[in-house]
């Protein structure tokens, strides 16, 4: 029989470099190569891979849905998170001024999910799945509208009422934590200005999103639009060509 090193035939020779390379590799690996299975998305904050240098891949991903602060999609709009930080942890001086930013805090989240669903590739309700439905500012729940919108079946004065309703509740709820707060002039037009640029960024993404063109199911004016009505009673009545 063949002999090779130390007295081993060529194929245990073989055998054991590869067991070796392989040792190798996975040491080297371990303590140079970093994880082999990337962290969870709230561990690592979307990172992606390293440099040469060891430097984190920061990776052009939305931001998360949940849990990535108050309101959800808090990320997604510099407005809405300067409107809700110019009233965190100041001294209010009426008792339900709580209540009322914890509801301007939920209606600038769901705001800022609306647009997020609407700009998402996928066409999908998700961002705006579980916003809380308030009736004091809602009309119908913003994820039964996304959806509306995606099929193009919801009708400009639909979307318009919408946007009415969040414009005047919005307002008013940043002129009573205003006064509850007892900020100062600037102050106050700084949050009036802020919630005006979210809305009018919001309007502006809706109205490309679900107003495309003619609807795609039905093609009739939607429940809240004018429509034009004659009673059965006037059917058979002739013009009338009298005096007044």
């Amino acid at each position: 029989m063949e002999q090779g090193f130390f007295g081993l035939t060529p194929s245990t020779v073989a055998l054991v470099l590869v067991v070796t390379g392989l040792i190798f590799w996975a040491v080297w690996t371990w303590y140079y190569g970093g994880a082999t299975v990337q962290a969870p998305s709230y561990k690592s904050g979307f990172i992606g891979g390293r440099t040469k240098q060891g430097h984190a891949i920061k990776e052009g991903f939305g931001a998360v849905n949940y849990g990535a602060g108050s309101p959800t999609c808090l990320r997604d709009s510099e407005e809405a998170t300067a409107l809700v930080s110019l009233f965190d942890d100041r001294k209010f001086f009426c008792p339900e001024a709580p209540d009322t930013l914890r509801e301007l805090t939920v209606l600038c989240g769901k705001l800022a999910c609306f647009k997020k669903d609407l700009m998402s590739a996928a066409h999908r309700v998700n961002a705006t799945l579980k916003q809380e439905f308030m009736p004091a500012h809602d009309i119908e729940p913003i994820s039964e509208l996304t959806g509306r919108c995606f099929n193009t079946t919801v009708s400009p004065r639909d979307l318009e009422l919408a946007f009415d309703k969040w414009t005047r509740r919005g307002e008013a709820l940043v002129k009573k934590l205003s006064v509850s707060a007892k900020l100062e002039c600037g102050q106050i037009d700084e949050a009036e200005r802020l919630f005006k640029a979210l809305m009018r960024d919001v309007i502006d993404v809706a109205r490309g999103a679900c107003l495309p063109g003619e609807q795609l199911i039905n093609k009739k004016p939607g429940v809240r639009d004018a429509h034009p009505l004659e009673p059965p009673a006037l059917v058979n009545y002739g013009e009338f060509s009298g005096y007044y």
